[in-house]
């Protein structure tokens, strides 16, 4: 079976994993099949039962993936993905550790614990702390976190993450820069203090992820994420800080002097009257300002904007995205068009089935609009409401660049998943020609 299928696709994979659902565990087991190699991963978590809901406690061991307070240590800029209707993430962030997934067999076996008291009643409502080990990086990384109530629906929350990390030794030295690169190897300690302020139609979060330069030198980035709500219209501000050229983070990237910008608007409209039926309209900018301009260097620019109408049986969405790159020096500024892309979708909800369809278009032009790409995107999804439940997707993508035929892919998945009282099973196939 796995020796034909070689012959008429060109990647093909399968993964089957198994949980076991106990009242104070969780166990998994993963295991990824390929043409040509196997892989194999496993978790398991151990928390404290309903009974003791105050005092919530875990311990989780297994290929975890780290992220939260250790996603923005090891970045703490803003995402430059953008869609019409994405919000600020206003949370702290401390360490969290998830269970392996069925698509994921790239991480080192790890450890993490977490202590916790919870008590809405009370000034001091929930306090966390928690620990993540990685073996293989030799110290571990901390984080806390403790909401304090001070009135009815407004609370403080103040967290902290830090932690040790190593670095290679970077040899990397050029004449044309200004900033020395070459470090031996070693280790540099990095913090993120946060605080989170949370009031009726407002929420706004301001961090500072500091870092220990291989020198000595202590450096900040500064975050601050806002939403506001006001009936309809919801309102997000992000803005992000660097002053310091190419700053080592936490995995060992350098982060960019620059300073980011996001800003979104979206308002959500009711449609009709006999059956509940919603608009909702977005528009999102996103900026990237390179600071130091004793170089030549490039800005970035985003804009997003999109509609979507949902109701109980279908779900319609159309966005479009724009990208620009402005080029400055001491003496001249130019503005270069990108891309540009235009997505439709939509999903009907039936009882025993969801049916879905995505369609899109993207524009590249090249040499300053001499050459032009364009790919354009298919995709049909089904959704099986029942147990099993089943879900099948597959994708098509055709590009031309000057009206010419380069590239064509197809993709297809198809995922199982069967639970039982106590067990769950879930099997996934994807085929790429």
């Amino acid at each position: 079976m796995i020796f034909s299928l070689k012959l008429w696709a060109e990647d093909f994979s399968g993964a089957v994993q198994e949980k076991l659902l106990l009242p104070f565990a969780e166990i998994r087991t993963s295991q990824d099949f390929e043409l040509e190699e196997m892989n194999y991963n496993w978790g398991t978590v151990i928390f404290t039962p309903k009974n003791f809901k105050n005092f919530p406690c875990q311990f989780k061991a297994g290929n975890l993936t780290p992220g939260g307070g250790i996603s923005k240590l090891n970045n703490p800029a803003l995402s430059s993905t953008i869609t019409p209707f994405s919000t600020a993430k206003t949370d702290v962030s401390i360490i969290t550790a998830g269970l392996p997934g069925i698509s994921n067999y790239s991480k080192p076996v790890s450890y993490f614990a977490e202590i916790g008291y919870i008590n809405r009643k009370k000034v001091f409502s929930e306090s966390k702390i928690n620990c993540f080990y990685n073996p293989q990086t030799d110290f571990p990384v901390f984080s806390g976190s403790q909401t304090f109530s001070i009135y009815k629906n407004c609370s403080v929350t103040t967290a902290l993450t830090a932690g040790c990390f190593t670095y290679k030794e970077n040899t990397f030295n050029s004449w044309f820069t200004t900033t020395d690169y070459y470090f031996h190897k070693g280790k540099h300690f990095c913090m993120n203090p946060q605080i989170f302020l949370e009031v009726p139609h407002f929420k706004t979060l301001f961090s500072a992820a500091t870092y220990e330069d291989p020198y000595g030198e202590v450096f900040a980035t500064y975050k601050t994420e806002n939403k506001l709500s006001l009936g309809r219209y919801t309102l997000n501000l992000s803005l992000f800080l660097n002053e310091e050229e190419n700053l080592l983070s936490a995995n060992e990237s350098l982060i960019k002097d620059t300073f980011q910008t996001k800003i979104g608007v979206q308002a959500n409209y009711p449609v009709g009257k006999k059956r509940p039926v919603f608009l909702k309209t977005g528009f999102n900018a996103y900026s990237d300002l390179r600071l130091n301009q004793n170089n030549f260097k490039e800005h970035k620019f985003k804009l997003a904007a999109g509609a979507k109408i949902s109701s109980l049986l279908y779900n319609f969405a159309f966005t479009g995205l724009a990208n620009f790159t402005c080029d400055s020096s001491q003496r001249t500024f130019q503005t270069d068009f990108d891309s540009a892309s235009f997505l439709f979708s939509n999903n009907w909800h039936f009882t025993k089935i969801v049916p879905g369809i995505t369609a899109g278009i993207s524009f590249i032009p090249e040499n300053h609009y001499q050459s032009l790409t364009t790919t354009e995107k298919i995709g049909l999804s089904a959704v099986f409401c029942k147990n099993p439940k089943v879900t099948a997707s597959s994708s098509f993508s055709f590009t031309q660049k000057d009206g010419v035929s380069t590239k064509q892919t197809a993709n297809t998945s198809l995922t199982s998943s069967w639970k039982l009282k106590h067990l769950s099973l879930t099997g996934r196939i994807n085929l790429r020609f």
